[in-house]
């Protein structure tokens, strides 16, 4: 974020790159040198102020930050992402289980209700023709029946399988967690929602999606725990996911999001950005530097980010 540093002899103002902080430089003017002030940043949690104390609960010194660099392991069942600062040291671990064998039990088990089913509706459309004597009314029996066992199915293998939770920990070990991000039902239709909250369960945030306005333009609505709208994230070019949508030979084109918040005046702001690096396994970069002064809870904010992978199956 560009610093404005003014001549503290002949007054004359100026920006310099972040990276001059805490550096002399020399006025190009007078030629005095001085010392770059250090911005002091305070990083906002999602959580209210606290009547009493007046202040807002202290992030995890992983959270802290500006930006941050997400890989995904290769060789993994689950999807898993070890989260990385600037210099690229570790500083979370991702986790979202798959459920192996949960999984495999609801294969199996749909695969029971759907041949419990078939089996059934072969017998009343028999015991019908033997009844009736009608060749239609059997065959009218079966095409309700061969229905009923495909939606029961359907609904069978989303009853039995797992709900696939996301979870944040400081390091590999998983002793200590930071965050959750819940899956709110197993299957939606025209939304997929999503609760982000704190390991003792308060909830920081509730992001959706919603399947019909992604057709044209993929956007993530982010909201607190009320459901006041906080900001949205969105791919960064209409022109570019229209391509992307009417070209199906384009679909490997990088898909970038940008988070975007509206001010008092009713204007739209962005507020940082979640990128996409071309790598042999994937590899994002969620860049809040332009959330200045910091609004967006940096654990909303990389929660997010996994969402953005993850739910979009990129």
């Amino acid at each position: 974020m560009p610093l404005s540093v003014t001549c503290s002899q002949c007054g004359k103002t100026y920006t310099l790159k972040d990276e001059f902080a805490g550096k002399k430089i020399r006025c190009p003017q007078c030629d005095n040198v001085q010392v770059v002030p250090i911005e002091e940043v305070i990083y906002v949690s999602a959580e209210p102020v606290d009547e009493e104390g007046g202040e807002r609960v202290a992030l995890h010194p992983s959270f802290q930050r500006d930006k941050f660099l997400m890989r995904q392991k290769m060789m993994a069942i689950s999807a898993k992402y070890v989260v990385s600062d600037e210099a690229k040291r570790p500083i979370l671990y991702i986790e979202r289980p798959a459920h192996l064998m949960r999984q495999i039990g609801a294969a199996f088990g749909a695969v029971a209700v759907f041949f419990l089913l078939a089996i059934l509706t072969v017998a009343v459309a028999a015991g019908l023709r033997e009844a009736t004597g009608l060749d239609w009314v059997a065959g009218v029996a079966a095409i309700l029946g061969g229905l009923a066992t495909l939606v029961l199915t359907i609904v069978a293998a989303v009853r039995f399988s797992p709900k696939r939770h996301i979870h944040f920990y400081a390091d590999e070990t998983k002793q200590e967690p930071l965050l959750d991000v819940l899956q709110d039902r197993k299957f939606e239709v025209f939304s997929t929602t999503f609760t982000v909250q704190r390991p003792d369960t308060k909830v920081l945030a509730r992001i959706r999606k919603n399947q019909l306005t992604n057709i044209l333009r993929k956007k993530w609505v982010v909201s607190d725990a009320e459901g006041r709208p906080l900001f949205i994230a969105r791919e960064d070019s209409l022109i570019l996911s229209l391509i992307r949508r009417l070209i199906p030979a384009l679909q490997f084109m990088r898909t970038n999001f940008i988070f975007v918040m509206k001010t008092p005046d009713g204007n739209e702001q962005v507020r940082g950005e979640f990128n996409r690096k071309f790598t042999i396994v994937d590899s994002y970069v969620l860049d809040l530097a332009r959330d200045r002064p910091p609004l967006i809870d940096r654990r909303i904010g990389i929660a997010l980010g996994v969402l953005l992978d993850t739910g979009e199956r990129r």
